[in-house]
């Protein structure tokens, strides 16, 4: 293999890949690189247990070739290199060259015969999506899953089709953030789900730019594609629970509330809930045409009001802090709905000029 490229090539290259790459692997194949030159194209490749990415990059191909680098060791000299064309040659002494102008780099490689191969989409669901939309949806959905691996279910985001509706639900038990888009497919009537980490969710996300993305769904694995890169990740595998049951129809109070004011000040008072499970709670009283939003702890209180538009009774109720503040990185609207079925019971937060969003929350017992 011998070719020349641009250090910002190179750099786009491994930092996609690498997200794929767990440093930490004891199985040495799972913490490289492999580059494959073919014409003027080289694709790098990242795989570990559960993930594989691909990028391609444009190359100046003088022979074609396979390289397996060590990833960490390998993006650790590309980044500190100068803004020049970069010549890269592996050679039959599993040595990879790394040169321009007057220097030079020698790193030793791994055979790459043993390599996983890059899974194949076979049959399956298959639709696409706007990248701006995908990224919106990730966002909405990913910080309500668990953090828990030892609840691995609630740890992934589940994927549902209808149609040409795409759901991405969230939840961690506590609360559901469920977020909905527009996606085009051949067949309408189609419908199906899967499940995938969040954190793999967001990684996608991440790497995209402004292109559609490609999705391709079959039992095992989906496939993501976008731009110059290639993602194959494994479904988690388990029964999501049936979000749709734990929504509540019926409410006992209802408001109408300015969206930036709620933010602002649960963001505020939320200072006063300290991290200790004892002390981490908002408290909200509804009154009349006002929301007071309050909480004590071992740092001293604070308490603020909201001027609402309320419906049914007066209510007091309590909190997560973190799970009241959460929902402002999903919903943007300025006009909110919040809905209550009852003091232990879950409340909805919704976009009032926005149907594609909804945020479940539990409260909790004080």
């Amino acid at each position: 293999m011998l070719i020349t490229t641009t250090k910002e090539n190179l750099l786009t290259a491994i930092n996609a890949v690498q997200r794929a790459i767990n440093p930490k692997s004891i199985i040495p194949l799972y913490s490289c690189i492999k580059i494959s030159v073919a014409e003027d194209i080289a694709v790098f490749t990242g795989a570990g247990l559960d993930i594989s990415i691909e990028c391609s990059i444009p190359v100046q191909t003088l022979r074609e070739g396979i390289a397996l680098i060590p990833a960490r060791t390998f993006y650790d000299i590309v980044r500190r290199l100068p803004d020049i064309p970069i010549t890269l040659e592996h050679s039959d002494s599993m040595e990879l060259t790394i040169s321009y102008e007057k220097s030079v780099f020698s790193l030793k490689t791994l055979p790459a015969d043993d390599f996983p191969a890059m899974p194949v989409f076979s049959a399956g669901m298959e639709f696409s999506v706007p990248a701006e939309t995908i990224k919106k949806l990730i966002r909405q959905a990913s910080f309500a899953a668990s953090s828990d691996d030892l609840k691995a279910i609630f740890t992934g985001i589940l994927w549902e089709i209808n149609g040409g509706e795409l759901s991405l639900i969230g939840t961690d038990t506590h609360r559901l953030s469920w977020a909905k888009g527009t996606v085009d497919i051949n067949d309408n009537d189609a419908k199906g789900s899967f499940i995938i980490p969040a954190k793999t969710a967001i990684e996608i996300s991440r790497l995209m730019l402004n292109d559609a993305c490609s999705v391709k769904a079959e039992k095992n694995t989906v496939f993501f594609a976008f731009d110059n890169i290639k993602i194959s990740c494994q479904v988690l595998q388990g029964s999501f629970p049936n979000y749709r049951q734990v929504i509540p129809t019926a409410f006992i109070t209802s408001l109408s509330v300015n969206g930036s004011s709620l933010r602002d000040v649960t963001e505020r008072i939320s200072l006063f809930a300290t991290s200790s499970e004892a002390s981490s709670t908002i408290h909200m009283e509804i009154t009349d045409d006002i929301l007071s939003i309050y909480s004590r702890s071992d740092i001293g209180f604070g308490r603020e009001e909201i001027a609402i538009a309320r419906e049914g009774d007066d209510l007091k109720i309590s909190f997560n802090s973190r799970y009241i503040s959460d929902v402002f990185k999903a919903i943007e609207g300025e006009k909110l709905r919040v809905r209550f079925s009852g003091q232990l019971s879950s409340a909805i937060i919704t976009d009032e000029e926005d149907g594609s969003y909804l945020y479940l929350v539990l409260p909790v017992k004080v």
